[in-house]
């Protein structure tokens, strides 16, 4: 880690924001400067390896993946890279459930790794502010010069070029891109044999779903005394450019509302409006607690993380959750054939809609800091991760034998002569003792679809997202929950701000009101009020604005 100062206390604020910025520059209207670089002494001109001696970097990186041992940097195919580009990266990779806290304690403590490296490390809102203050360095004369794969994918994706461009002309991050053609995140997944044990239909309405969920628990359609009809994550992490998947926002489709953790969406008519103050909301926040309040909700939606409901789905104690899809979701692979997909529900007044993402954009997933004295070598370091057969081992796994069975990685397919498929986990080894032979959760840059046809046998797990995709399609809203929104530097400031008091607000009282700590029809009209009191009107108004249809 290198030390550095930073210039402003509106860093540790920019993080609540996630969102594609433009900007005129710095926050006093200067440029931001690229650090100084000590990279001619140690680098080769071309070639492998990059550098005359080895040179380490330190890399800091959010690991959205916990369920695995091991650390990045020691995977098999950091240690190659290592060996032939004599570049050797030592990451801190930080959990994500606490990398929010710790990226703010780095600011704090005026240190700062040479590079920041995994999907989503940096939100749009930081990256934009850290660029402005000269805490980034500037990215694209360091493509021009030495990534020249990097630009080649740049020039065959522009509209991806586009999104990681600051309105100052400077990019100063780097997105990571594949290119699946997924269109949804969530999938609700059922118990297909307890409805066949209580004796009803996959429910298609939310009374149907209501009537499903009273059955399970009132027949202990578990046979373990312990049956939780319906359980999810209250809120998955504390990032608002979450990917909603493990959560229930599908319900408030239900009722006419697509709301997400920004609490803003685009209508099909491509109206911008704040979801939590419709009558819809307060509906669906209603039909909630009423799940709630009879024991049909699981009582520690507020505080489990993902591994504790993960536990409880694969002691088959759950009957409903929310997942990315239903085949290698959080239940037994041995079970998986007892579930089935729940299609969106048909609410009181006839709505039926499903929520559309953005997928395959992970924002703030490389960028190289002041601090880094080789900047030109961390980024032809990258540009080497993304030569083709290094891209596709970063995202799937590294090239091994097909008896290979010391760690997940790519071994030639069984069905497709010259391609490659993922191994399968002997039962004889737990999933925790199953490493990933490459940092799969730090990716290259972009992985054009090409690319994924002429190297991979069809996936597993992307055979499955896909199924629960085409499922959804004839549901999916117009637009995604997920907009890629562009703010001005200043405008980001003032998001910031309001974010953290209005949709604490918001989220705390949802809380409060399906748990029944309050009621929502006793508080609608009072916060109704607090909203306006917390500058709703100016916090819509700036979306509204920002929305380029």
């Amino acid at each position: 880690m290198k030390k550095h100062w930073l210039g402003t206390t509106a860093l540790l604020c920019a993080g609540m924001v996630s969102l594609i910025a433009c900007n005129g520059g710095g926050s006093k209207g200067e440029p931001a400067k690229t650090a100084k670089s000590l990279s001619d002494e140690v680098m080769n001109p071309t070639g492998m390896p990059i550098v005359k001696t080895p040179v380490t970097l330190h890399f800091t990186g959010i690991q959205m993946n916990t369920s695995r041992p091991g650390r990045w940097d020691e995977t098999d195919m950091m240690k190659d890279t290592a060996e032939k580009s004599g570049v050797k990266i030592v990451w801190e990779c930080i959990p994500q459930a606490s990398w929010k806290e710790k990226k703010n304690l780095i600011i704090a403590s005026q240190e700062l790794p040479d590079a920041f490296m995994a999907s989503m490390s940096l939100t749009a809102a930081e990256v934009a502010q850290f660029g402005a203050d000269g805490v980034l360095v500037p990215l694209e004369g360091l493509i021009d010069s030495h990534a020249p794969n990097i630009k080649s994918l740049m020039t065959e994706f522009p509209a991806y070029a586009g999104a990681t461009r600051s309105h100052d002309g400077h990019i100063y991050a780097l997105s990571s891109w594949e290119d699946l053609g997924f269109d949804s995140f969530s999938a609700a997944i059922i118990r297909k044999d307890w409805l066949d044990k209580v004796g009803l239909p996959v429910p298609s309405t939310t009374e149907e779903f209501y009537q499903a969920l009273k059955a399970f628990k009132d027949k202990d359609a578990s046979g373990t005394g312990k049956t939780i009809p319906f359980s999810f994550m209250f809120k998955e992490s504390q990032m608002l450019n979450r990917e909603v998947k493990r959560e229930f926002e599908w319900v408030f489709l239900s009722f006419g509302v697509g709301d997400n953790p920004y609490h803003i969406f685009i209508e099909d008519n491509n109206e911008v409006v704040f979801t939590a103050s419709q009558p819809g909301y307060k509906e669906a926040v209603q039909y909630l607690h009423r799940l709630y309040s009879e024991g049909l909700i699981d009582a520690e939606v507020f505080t489990q993380d993902r591994t504790l409901l993960t536990n409880k789905i694969r002691q088959n104690n759950v009957g409903v959750y929310t997942d990315y899809r239903l085949e290698y979701s959080m239940a037994d692979p041995k079970s998986e054939s007892l579930y089935t997909l729940v299609p969106p529900l048909k609410g009181p007044h006839g709505d039926q809609r499903w929520l559309r993402a953005q997928i395959g954009v992970s924002e703030g997933a490389f960028a190289v800091t002041s601090a880094c004295k080789y900047p030109e070598v961390a980024v032809r370091w990258l540009d080497f991760i993304n030569e083709e057969q290094n891209n596709i081992q970063m995202r799937y796994g590294m090239f091994k034998p097909e008896d290979w069975t010391a760690s997940e990685a790519l071994i030639p397919s069984k069905t497709v002569t010259g391609k490659w498929e993922v191994n399968t986990r002997p039962s004889s080894i737990d999933p925790s003792n199953w490493p990933f032979s490459s940092p799969i959760s730090v990716m290259p840059v972009v992985t054009p679809a090409r690319m994924i046809d002429k190297y991979i046998a069809e996936k597993g797990s992307n055979v499955a997202k896909t199924k629960a995709c085409d499922f959804y399609r004839p549901y999916l809203t117009k637009n995604p929950y997920n907009y890629l929104w562009r703010f001005t530097n200043d405008e980001l400031e003032e998001l910031a701000l309001l974010q953290t008091d209005l949709l604490g607000y918001v989220d705390r009282k949802m809380a409060e009101w399906i748990s029944g700590e309050a009621n929502i029809e006793q508080d609608w009209d009072s916060y109704l009020n607090e909203l306006k009191r917390r500058n709703v009107d100016q916090y819509l108004a700036m979306y509204k604005k920002a929305y380029k249809p």
